[in-house]
């Protein structure tokens, strides 16, 4: 080696060391750029999504501090055309029954992808006396609420959760305030 080269080894190290180029600012920025891309796209997974079967572990313990006994009811469904039911089936959606399947005592709750059945049955909901209502955690909600004197025969709430049509209907409720646990329930199995 004469005094003038520089060692294969001491000339890694002084390309390792440069101090940043033009073009390696570029890739950097680049990098950059694309790292918030990827973050973003993360954050979108986020959003809710409807189950694909009852959920039984998230929902039988609050129904049961209502109705002590209640069970999931596996329920052979054959919706009427124009209903809830048959708007959520046809969406995607689920349909589950707990309670006391004897004593007609229980709930119905209804997961529904998208936000497209839901607005399609608001019109229906507005005609048949739903008002709407405040409920947190959902972007939309319409009530119903049928009292023949003391006497509760039905209790409808329909929510927007994200994008997620949840529609619960009990028989044993007789106004929101006493529904929020299991309202909360039902917007946790989405969430």
């Amino acid at each position: 080696m004469d005094g003038g080269s520089i060692p294969p080894s001491s000339t890694m190290w002084a390309i390792r060391t440069a101090p940043p180029t033009r073009h390696r600012r570029r890739r950097n920025n680049a990098t950059v750029v694309l790292c918030a891309c990827v973050i973003a796209l993360t954050s979108c997974g986020d959003s809710a999504t409807s189950p694909t079967t009852c959920p039984t572990d998230e929902i039988l313990p609050t129904l049961n501090r209502y109705v002590d006994g209640s069970v999931f009811i596996d329920t052979p469904w054959e919706p009427a055309p124009n209903t809830d039911l048959a708007a959520a089936i046809d969406a995607g959606g689920v349909a589950c029954s707990y309670g006391i399947q004897e004593a007609e005592v229980g709930a119905t709750i209804l997961w529904a992808p998208g936000d497209t059945a839901f607005a399609e049955r608001k019109l229906q909901w507005q005609i048949d006396g739903h008002r709407q209502v405040n409920v947190a955690g959902a972007d939309e909600a319409w009530a119903f609420e049928e009292i023949a004197g003391e006497e509760q025969h039905l209790w409808a709430l329909n929510l927007l959760v994200d994008g997620v049509w949840i529609s619960i209907n009990a028989t044993f409720l007789r106004d929101l305030s006493q529904a929020l646990p299991l309202v909360d329930a039902a917007i946790g199995v989405v969430s």
